[in-house]
């Protein structure tokens, strides 16, 4: 295991060299890939923009846009130290679709297989652990929104 955080140190410096050369300035993730042949990571792409996993971190306990805005107003930005680990993230419709496929199918994915077990997967929740990524009692507006899209209905 002490080897993969040195190789992942690593792979943050050539990472970091990256945007320095290009004279990155804002939010960026670097998507690698490991090529099973060699073993090698190779570079893919640099994205300008926040991940599509955010919710996750932030549920976590990681605000990155909050850590974003300190950066921006010149405030002094302590990295974040510690967070959550084992917090899941689930998104509602997208459930919905693999319970579904596997329902038609009649395979199975995860500890059993079948379409009870399907089921079973779809209904395990552990509260405390599992957050929505769509849903949130302060703010339903966006699941709302894409439930009724989901149903054709436009706004």
């Amino acid at each position: 295991m002490e080897h993969r955080f040195v190789f992942l140190a690593g792979l943050h410096r050539s990472g970091t060299t990256l945007l320095a050369r290009l004279g990155w300035q804002g939010v960026a993730m670097i998507e690698c890939k490991r090529d099973l042949a060699t073993g090698r990571y190779v570079f893919m792409e640099v994205n300008g923009r926040l991940w599509g996993s955010l919710q996750l971190a932030i549920d976590a306990g990681v605000d990155f846009p909050a850590l974003l805005v300190g950066c921006a107003l010149g405030a002094s930005v302590v990295p974040a130290a510690s967070y959550r680990i084992g917090v899941r993230s689930r998104w509602f419709w997208g459930d919905v679709d693999h319970l579904y496929l596997r329902l038609r199918d009649g395979n199975g994915a995860g500890e059993g297989t079948g379409r009870l077990a399907a089921v079973r997967d779809f209904f395990r929740v552990r509260p405390g652990r599992d957050r929505e990524e769509i849903w949130r009692w302060r703010d339903p507006g966006p699941f709302l929104l894409e439930t009724l899209s989901r149903f054709g209905v436009r706004g």
